[in-house]
């Protein structure tokens, strides 16, 4: 047995060697494999040199580019938008720093946990903070146009209808589902809303059916517009310091918080890691309602979108530096490079030609004439005659720029029914042509046509009437909106024939005893408010006389009334470079009929604004040359460097000096007892103006409404050598008298008496104030001296009366008093006093300077402080309290 294993053992032995390799071949075998190893790494290598070669010169670029759309981003840094000043350096607008909370929403892993702990932080309920946040809302596979609730509403009607169709005509209904869709995917694309987009459509339909065909893709993968999800949600906006802490002060707190946690070997995952507090500029306006209108507003990119904020972005918006910053995986930024030494970061300021206390009691005075008339709107013009520069562009109604968003979402409802109007009107309009209606109706589809039209231009009227009555608090009216003048015309077709020398100071008119038929087809007649058989230029002026006016401008013809008009500045633009400012309505003289050449020439037919009518009459105030009208006086710089520097400029000369004096003393009449402007007469200056009564046109059919006026009363002061021109109009003022005189040359008066006071003009009527204002030291002497009150100066409105004496007294002025003011003026004046009432003193039954016996008792009524303006008859007293002659008012 063992020599069976041993011999089995030589066996193995032997075969072993038999079977072993030749070195030989063995050798041959290691160097082929060599060979191709070799071989195959150089052709690797090669290739790899070959492709790094590609991507190092011909694909760079593309590669390069590539990159820098995934990692590298220019980050855009602008500079704090520019202050916007008045004339003295008053403060209109100021950028101040609030902060914004974002967030990457594809990053937060628990968005209720992040939308719970901002709810409490920042004060906004927790559900609107989820949905701004939620990574589904980002990174889902649904229609992003499902949001819109029209377009899904279109969509659902649409649909069935698409399906009905391919069943009836017999073929698949899914190409025609997808045209649709991918309709609303271009629909959602502003800037593919053209006539070519069915086009393009169709192609894309096709090319997606063909596709379906062929690799059997679904619907859904071949999408024109995938989504793919928002890397950047807005959390929360315009937070203060302290919220925009908190929520820092939180995220730091969580922070240490989970890192203990991860030290002990539990997991945890800040909330709050990815929300981010990024600086985010705001435009505050703190004089809030004061010049709204002509500051302006900015948009959400601190962009000028109205206004002076929109004339002067320019200058306001500063530089701007772009930073290269790389971004990692996670969002995270690394900034290359940083800011050029050489680049200027500091903001412009804008100075306007206002003045912040004349725009603001200059608001305050043509608000209250406005609510007293029972007026839609209204605005005050303060024009300085020698250089342009408006002081004052007042507007009502008025707004808080500051609170602009939810002024804006008040007024929402009334542009979405206009809409509406508007799409029914078309809709109507499509029925009405339709032969499917006729097919539909055979026989009553006019009438059908007919009763729908009826009802909707009722509903129509009804609302245009509504929305006129809540006129746009933004807009500058003065500059933006435009009113036939009315008789505030008559001066510049004075002026203009007498350049011509169409007529003297002397000629006297036939002036009709007050009607004047036309011999035109239509017998139109023009009549004037207080009868008169005869009269020269100054009694034309003075009682607003149509028809005087009217024979003037014949005289003239319309070739030279058009061309002075226009010199003027009427139909125009008037480069003061406010936006949006119209040029008003002035059609050319070869289309106007003899009654429009009449009608024009008292301010009837053509339309104006309230910064042509103030560079108008400051023409004739600076001796017939026409400024052009500024709103900005220059630009500085940080350094207060002045860059752009505004000067006062001459348009053109208009009419002659002489030509100019003499209109303005003709004006002066005006407010003289008798005419038809006395309550804008001042005491202190003398004052050159003209009424003005404007007819509107009706709201709902052509001609001119029966119960819709403009009250107007421009004029310059003081008449001899004058300083400031304001324009003043009242819309729609209710009651029978709404004449210029009535309404408009009261706050002419209050504004302009003020804004002289105010800026030291001195009164030509007493040269005690001469004096103080040419020496300084009598100037000073005055200002020291104390303010009289009620009772220093009530010796100097009536005498002290004793008891005993039966003498008479003049009656002093109670108006705007307490009653312990009252009590104590009438007191040693000599008068009894009765009072009704409480608050402040509004009216008083003997009227203001009239004698009667001592203490004789006078009834005065009180009203709440909460009205600002006493209730007593225009026709008996202004609302100053001085008695004033009536007269006829135009």
């Amino acid at each position: 047995m063992k020599n069976r294993n041993v011999s089995k053992t030589k066996k193995k032995s032997s075969a072993k060697k038999d079977d072993a390799i030749d070195p030989a071949r063995h050798a041959k075998s290691i160097r082929i494999r060599m060979v191709f190893l070799g071989v195959v790494l150089t052709l690797a290598m090669g290739s790899a040199l070959a492709r790094s070669f590609m991507l190092q010169t011909e694909e760079h670029e593309q590669l390069r580019r590539e990159a820098s759309k995934n990692y590298v981003e220019t980050d855009p840094i602008e500079t704090r938008r520019g202050d916007i000043i008045d004339r003295h350096g008053n403060l209109l607008a100021v950028t101040v720093n609030r902060w914004a909370a974002v967030a990457d929403p594809r990053y937060i892993s628990d968005p209720n946990e992040t939308s719970k702990i901002l709810a409490d932080l920042i004060a906004q309920p927790a559900e609107d903070l989820r949905e701004r946040i939620s990574p589904s809302q980002s990174s889902n596979e649904q229609d992003e146009m499902g949001t819109n609730a029209a377009i899904e509403a279109a969509k659902q009607a649409v649909l069935p209808l698409a399906r009905d169709i391919a069943d009836t005509l017999g073929f698949e209904a899914t190409g025609l589902e997808r045209s649709i869709r991918m309709m609303t995917y271009f629909y959602q694309m502003e800037q593919l809303r053209t006539p070519n987009t069915l086009e393009v459509v169709k192609v894309l339909s096709d090319a997606a059916n063909a596709m379906d065909s062929i690799v059997g893709a679904s619907e859904t993968s071949l999408r024109v517009f995938r989504p793919r999800g928002r890397a950047f949600a807005y959390i929360a906006r315009n937070l203060s310091d302290e919220a925009a802490k908190r929520i820092t002060d939180a995220k730091t707190a969580l922070s240490a918080l989970c890192r203990k946690e991860r030290q002990q070997g539990r997991k945890c995952q800040n909330p709050l890691a990815q929300v981010r507090i990024q600086p985010e500029p705001k435009r505050y306006y703190p004089k809030r309602e004061v010049a709204s209108q002509l500051v302006g507003l900015v948009n959400r990119q601190n962009k000028g979108a109205a206004g002076m904020e929109r004339t002067l972005n320019g200058f306001l918006a500063g530089g701007q530096q772009n930073l290269t910053r790389v971004k990692d995986r996670r969002g995270r930024y690394i900034y290359l490079n940083g800011l050029e030494p050489t680049v200027e970061m500091q903001p412009h300021t804008a100075q306007l030609t206002i003045d912040e206390k004349i725009q603001a009691y200059a608001e305050q005075v043509i608000q209250e004439a406005c609510l007293v008339a029972g007026a839609r709107a209204g605005y005050a013009m303060v024009y300085r005659v020698r250089t342009g520069e408006i002081l004052g562009a007042a507007s009502h109604p008025s707004y808080n720029p500051n609170d602009y968003n939810t002024w804006h979402r008040s007024r929402q409802p009334l542009r979405d029914e206009r809409d509406a109007f508007g799409q029914r009107g078309d809709a109507l309009s499509w029925a009405a042509e339709s032969p499917m209606l006729k097919a539909g109706h055979p026989g009553n589809a006019e009438r059908l046509i007919r009763e729908k039209t009826n009802a909707y231009q009722s509903e129509k009227n009804a609302f245009v009437e509504f929305e006129h009555n809540y006129p746009d608090a933004s807009r500058a009216l003065g500059i933006q909106d435009v009113y036939e003048p009315g008789s505030v015309t008559k001066v510049f077709t004075v002026a203009a024939a007498l350049e011509e020398g169409k007529i003297d100071l002397l000629e006297v008119l036939d002036l009709e005893n007050g009607k004047w038929i036309l011999k035109d087809d239509e017998k139109t007649p023009i009549g004037d408010t207080r009868a008169m058989k005869d009269g020269n230029l100054a009694k034309i002026i003075k009682y607003s006389s149509n028809i005087g006016s009217a024979k003037i401008g014949s005289r003239l013809g319309p070739e030279r009334l058009d061309r002075y008009f226009r010199a003027f500045g009427f139909g125009s633009l008037t480069g003061s470079g406010f936006p949006g400012e119209a040029r008003g309505t002035l059609r050319r003289s070869s289309a106007w009929t003899d009654v429009d050449l009449k009608n024009i020439s008292f301010g009837q037919g053509f339309a104006v604004t309230g910064i042509q009518l103030a560079s108008a009459l400051g023409a004739l105030a600076n001796g017939g040359k026409l400024m052009r009208p500024m709103l900005v006086k220059r630009i500085v710089d940080s350094d207060g460097h002045v860059l752009k520097d505004y000067q006062p400029q001459v348009v053109r000369q208009v009419v002659s000096e002489k030509t100019a004096r003499t209109v303005l003393d003709l004006m002066r009449a005006v407010v003289e007892p008798g005419g038809t402007g006395t309550r804008a007469y001042i005491p202190e200056y003398p004052v050159a103006g003209k009424t003005g009564t404007g007819q509107k046109s009706h709201l709902k059919k052509r001609g001119y409404a029966d119960d819709m006026w403009v009250s107007t009363f421009f004029g310059v002061a003081p008449a001899d050598n004058p300083e400031l021109a304001v324009v003043i109009l009242v819309d729609e003022p209710k009651g029978k008298r709404h004449g210029g005189g009535v309404f408009a040359a009261p706050s002419f008066k209050r504004i302009m008496r003020w804004s002289l006071k105010y800026l030291g003009v001195p009164s030509p009527y007493d040269a005690g104030k001469q004096v103080a204002w040419n020496d300084p030291t009598e100037l000073k002497k005055r200002r020291a001296l104390k303010q009289s009150g009620p009772d220093e100066n009530a010796s100097e409105l009536a005498p002290p009366i004793a008891n005993d004496e039966a003498g008479n007294v003049a009656v002093p002025s109670f108006l705007g008093m307490t009653m312990d003011q009252v009590r104590k003026l009438a007191r040693p004046t000599g008068i009894t006093v009765r009072y009704q009432g409480s608050g402040l003193a509004h009216s008083q039954d003997i009227p203001t300077h009239e004698r009667v016996p001592a203490w004789t008792p006078v009834t005065v009524y009180f009203q709440p402080r909460g009205r600002s303006l006493p209730a007593a008859p225009l026709g008996e007293e202004d609302w100053t309290g001085e008695s004033v002659a009536g007269g006829a008012e135009q």
